[in-house]
């Protein structure tokens, strides 16, 4: 059976019904199940407004002047007393009716929307400024200077949000973006965050991309909106190739994890500042980039970081944290030296009895003074 293009209610209820799953007086409480009027784009709304005794007023259409207003009478908690006040005061709302079965009995509810006026910006970028990196299971916050320079960094990790239903779900997300809201306001700082309206370059699986796809839009959403109502100023930058500038570029001076590092590089973007590709990795380009050939074109701004990451990824050094870089590196260096007839070094050099890493000022000294690099 071929299914129309315009469905009223959702597919899968439909779907249901036309297999008879569901009975009809079912299906019209759960198709028909709100109505919203839309008023002037300026003004208050006359088919559909809230009195001040708690009163909901729906205009019916009809001509005569007693069924003219249809009056609902509505309850409101004590937690939602200062919001309804502030809806009687505001200039344009808009009400939607819902209809729901809660425990086999028909309820109403009323959502209404209005729009907050903006406060005056505390927190600004005078000062600095927080680089938010967020993730799935956690965030990674970074706090640095007006000039560029790291200052400290927190991180505020998130249990298995699918293992909550949707209301407790947004309950969680919204707690945790307090914190976020609360570490920018205690640091008196504006906040950058990715922005998601360009296409990610990268893919995991199936499963993880759409668990951090859902989550950052709803969390990034939701924390822009609480920004607006706290004062705190905020803004979105490209999201392209954070995590591997902070690899490749600062994992040497901070020595701290990748996602820590991208919301280095997300808060230095913020500010205006652009990420050089350092001399040692120029000076590899130089050698070698002839043989590499990236994913971006040769105008784009992240041409030679695309060039250094592909390098490293083929080459098979997927970490810069432990010994594996100083024995690719090592082992590629030799190579060349056999070629030119040089002495190799120790291969051994900057490594402890284990094969760990003790010295990381040691290690990459190392690294830059090789004739590879």
């Amino acid at each position: 059976m071929k299914i129309k293009p315009v469905v009223f209610g959702t597919k899968q209820l439909f779907y249901k019904r036309t297999l008879k799953r569901v009975h009809r007086d079912e299906f019209k409480i759960k198709r028909d199940s709100s109505f919203c009027c839309i008023g002037k784009k300026q003004g208050v709304n006359l088919n559909l407004k809230e009195l001040p005794d708690k009163t909901l007023k729906v205009r019916t259409f009809l001509k005569e002047k007693e069924k003219k207003w249809l009056m609902i009478p509505f309850t409101v908690n004590c937690t939602q007393e200062r919001r309804f006040n502030e809806i009687l005061h505001a200039e344009k709302y808009t009400v939607i009716v819902l209809r729901r079965v809660k425990k086999g009995t028909i309820k109403y509810f009323a959502h209404v929307s209005y729009k907050i006026p903006e406060l005056d910006i505390e927190c600004g970028f005078g000062n600095g400024t927080i680089g938010l990196d967020l993730n799935y299971n956690f965030a990674s916050l970074c706090n640095i200077g007006k000039t560029g320079n790291f200052k400290s960094y927190h991180e505020i990790q998130f249990r298995n949000l699918h293992s909550y239903r949707k209301n407790k779900r947004a309950d969680y997300i919204s707690y945790k973006m307090d914190k976020v809201l609360n570490y920018c306001i205690n640091k008196k700082k504006g906040l950058v965050i990715e922005n998601l309206s360009f296409e990610q370059e990268f893919s995991y699986n199936k499963k993880l991309n759409r668990k951090l796809s859902n989550f950052k839009s709803t969390a990034l959403d939701l924390l822009e909106r609480k920004c607006l109502k706290k004062g705190v100023a905020i803004r979105k930058v490209h999201p392209a190739y954070t995590s591997l500038i902070g690899k490749y570029k600062y994992s040497r001076s901070y020595n701290l994890s990748t996602h820590v590092l991208a919301s280095y590089v997300i808060a230095r973007r913020g500010l205006g500042f652009k990420e050089s590709v350092p001399a040692v990795y120029k000076r590899l380009l130089s050698q070698v980039g002839g043989f590499i050939k990236p994913r971006l074109k040769k105008g784009s701004p992240y041409y030679e970081w695309s060039q250094v990451h592909d390098f490293f990824k083929y080459r098979g050094i997927t970490s810069f944290k432990t010994s594996e870089v100083m024995r690719k590196v090592l082992q590629m260096k030799y190579v060349l030296n056999s070629v030119t007839s040089a002495q190799p070094d120790n291969l051994k050099a900057g490594l402890s009895n284990s094969g760990k890493i003790d010295d990381w000022n040691k290690f990459w000294n190392f690294i830059e003074i090789t004739n590879f690099l």
